[in-house]
């Protein structure tokens, strides 16, 4: 789970500037900051930018008390705002307050250009429950205008996470920023830097552990699409790679993959006969037979807990509303619930009906386990921000508890109650876990883990299609009926939000589907089916129907029509701008579509440019095989007596997930083909009445 360093900095990494900048207003060791600061100039190249961070300063201090370790950070950062949109981003400060935490310190100022200086007080600071269920202080920076300097010291003292990522780099440039950590001589921590970060070793100084880095001029990184940003960034990676026991034994304690495996078992493994029975029954309950047909048997538990069995988001241990008078906060989130073990018995959870993740986790490895499932429980993390690097073992990297079973070869969620196997979340798809190989026989003394790489469906199982076909009034308003159909990851998403939503909003998200008939009353009716979480075992698609009346596709244009077909596939991605590309390209899955579009024209009418409909680019790779591809094509069949048919064909297949930059143009012209299409207007001659006039668009 990301720490407040990731929030305090959202910045990046590119090339250097030529001349170093430097924080000026240096304070004595006494003080928090300067009682007198001096306001700072403006270095010329940034003079565009909206806001530029004159100082981040991050310290990580571990102190042993009380028989457990200690972590006190302290966030200093300093902010200096340009113009309107610069204000907008930073006259508030969200600061997140994560599981038993005390806060010590908050000091927030603003330095007005003139020099003075507003302190915040107190009432300006306000405690608040965000929706992940832990608490954040929200700051208002009272008075801010263009050239002020916002600043914010943040002390905070909780139990010591050994393992942790904080980012140096973000959309505005950094002058200088700083990072040390310190422990006790018998703590060795070990810190790796990425994208340009350096990586440094400790010292011993004054008989503690030590490590210090300063970096001066970290330019801007600005966000590009369908890109992985936050992997880009400049940031550095701790952790703690072993210490000693301060005792007599000297005990060497090693932090590894495999020790982190055994932690996996101490922690969801070990079950005792009282939770034994009542697993048993419950899985006499479920109808799960034991050495039954493994497969039968992982969907009825699977489907079994996740109907039977609530999940709590958060425990709210005590009332934080006084944070700010007792100078103390303590919160617990959904991801920290697993804090607390002592609540999640299995017998517990079973009669109750009700358990945290942690508790979730435990009671599918106890019914797999006794049901015969062979399986191994894991973790992985997120590629949007981290690859995982198996050098360097960072357990703070793994998030995401996923189910392994060598027997299928594929993946499940425990803790999503609306996802089923093998469907797990986009984020982890070709990252790689570490997953707790425990043998038949039980528990061993050598390796107990396993490095998988959390594979996605193939892109044929990962399809968005659309059939719709299209008939004209007298007057040419469009009167289509349209099917959407989505398998595997594409279904997701939608599959979740209608599962969660009320009938009404149902129609809003049909409503952003449909996208062509978004004006009131266009949408006449729909269906919605194969909804329900069970349709992902054999990957049954979720289906949405709609018969929708509409004028906003069809133009006049003189005697003939414009006819907006391009619309009825829906907004497409696009790369229009011609900014020099900087970061990869980067696709959660492999993905197909598919489109069928038949125009049924009234007995007369002609379309006159059916080869705007043509379109093709693919990108095609070093065995010849397109990897990134777009075409579409149509055929026309001439009736006299029913009038022409038009049958529209587009598909799109995107296979390979990542591209250097230099093959940006290559990814660019396909996606923007697809784009093109979805503006194509088909001109479409009238029928000729004789004696009569033409028919005109009804009035909109």
């Amino acid at each position: 789970m990301k720490k407040l360093a990731s929030f305090i900095f959202i910045f990046s990494v590119a090339v250097l500037p030529a001349s170093a900048q430097r924080y000026t207003n240096e304070k004595p060791p006494e003080e928090e900051w300067a009682s007198k600061p001096i306001v700072h100039p403006v270095p010329p190249e940034f003079a565009n930018e909206r806001a530029i961070v004159l100082l981040n300063d991050v310290s990580y201090d571990f102190r042993a008390e009380n028989g457990a370790m200690n972590m006190y950070t302290t966030y200093h950062r300093v902010v200096k705002v340009l113009d309107d949109r610069g204000i907008e981003d930073y006259n508030t400060i969200d600061i997140p307050v994560y599981f038993n935490t005390r806060v010590p310190l908050i000091r927030a100022r603003v330095i007005l250009p003139n020099g003075k200086t507003r302190e915040i007080n107190k009432e300006m600071m306000l405690v608040t429950r965000n929706p992940h269920g832990y608490n954040s202080v929200i700051i208002a920076m009272e008075g801010v205008e263009k050239n002020s300097e916002i600043e914010y010291i943040l002390k905070e003292i909780h139990p010591a996470s050994f393992f942790g990522t904080l980012t140096f780099q973000g959309n505005i440039p950094v002058l200088e920023t700083h990072f040390n950590l310190s422990c006790p001589k018998n703590y060795y921590f070990a810190e790796r830097g990425y994208n340009g970060f350096p990586t440094v070793k400790d010292t011993l100084v004054n008989n503690r552990r030590r490590m210090s880095i300063s970096l001066y001029d970290i330019p801007k990184l600005r966000p590009e699409p369908v890109s992985f940003y936050d992997l880009y960034t400049m940031r550095a990676e701790y952790r703690l790679d072993h210490r000693y026991e301060d005792n007599a034994t000297n005990k060497l304690v090693e932090y590894t993959w495999d020790s982190l495996g055994r932690q996996y078992y101490n922690d969801f493994y070990r079950i005792n006969e009282k939770e034994k029975a009542a697993v048993n029954a419950y899985l006499s309950e479920l109808g799960v037979r034991p050495n039954g047909n493994e497969y039968e048997n992982m969907k009825k538990i699977e489907t079994g807990i996740k109907t039977t069995v609530s999940q709590y988001g958060f425990i709210d241990y005590e009332d934080s509303r006084e944070v700010l008078a007792t100078e103390e906060l303590r919160s617990i989130s959904v991801y920290d619930a697993g804090y607390d073990k002592t609540r999640n018995p299995l017998d517990s959870i079973i009669s109750k009906r009700a358990a945290n993740g942690a508790g979730i986790i435990k009671l599918f490895v106890a019914c797999f386990t006794q049901a015969g499932v062979n399986f191994e429980l894991g973790f992985a993390g997120d590629k949007h921000e981290h690859v995982l690097n198996t050098d360097f073992v960072n357990w703070d990297n793994l998030s995401e508890p996923l189910f392994y079973f060598p027997s299928f070869k594929k993946f499940l969620d425990p803790v999503r109650p609306l996802y089923r196997y093998p469907i797990v979340p986009e984020d982890v798809l070709n990252n790689k876990g570490i997953f707790c190989a425990i043998p038949p026989g039980g528990f061993v003394t050598g390796d107990l883990v396993k490095m998988r790489k959390v594979t996605s469906l193939p892109a044929s199982e990962n399809q968005s299609n659309v059939a719709a076909a299209v008939s004209f009034t007298g007057d040419m308003e469009a009167q289509i009926d349209v099917s959407y159909s989505y398998t595997g990851y594409p279904s997701t998403d939608l599959r979740t939000a209608l599962l969660s939503s009320t009938s009404e909003k149902q129609k809003d998200i049909v409503k952003n589907i449909v996208t062509f008939g978004r004006k009131e009353g266009d949408i006449k009716k729909y269906t919605i089916s194969n909804e329900a979480p069970d349709n992902y075992y054999k990957n049954k698609p979720l289906e949405i129907t709609a018969t929708v009346n509409t004028s906003t596709l069809t133009e006049q244009a003189g005697k003939n029509y414009l006819f907006k077909v391009g619309a009825i596939i829906g907004p497409q991605g696009e790369l229009y701008s011609e900014d020099e590309r900087k970061l990869p390209i980067d696709i959660d899955y492999p993905y197909t579509m598919s489109r069928t579009i038949t125009l049924n024209l009234p007995v007369g009418c002609k379309v006159l440019n059916p080869e705007a409909l043509r379109m093709h680019a693919e990108y095609v790779n070093s065995d010849l095989k397109p990897v990134v591809s777009f075409k579409s094509d149509y055929m026309l069949t001439s009736d006299k007596k029913n009038g022409d048919k038009l049958v529209i064909t587009v598909s799109e297949s995107y296979t390979q997930l990542h591209f250097s930059p230099q093959y940006y143009e290559r990814y660019r012209k396909v996606l923007n083909t697809a784009a093109d299409f979805s503006h194509v207007a088909l001109l479409i001659s009238p029928k000729k009445e004789t004696g009569k006039p033409a028919h005109r668009m009804a009035k909109k």
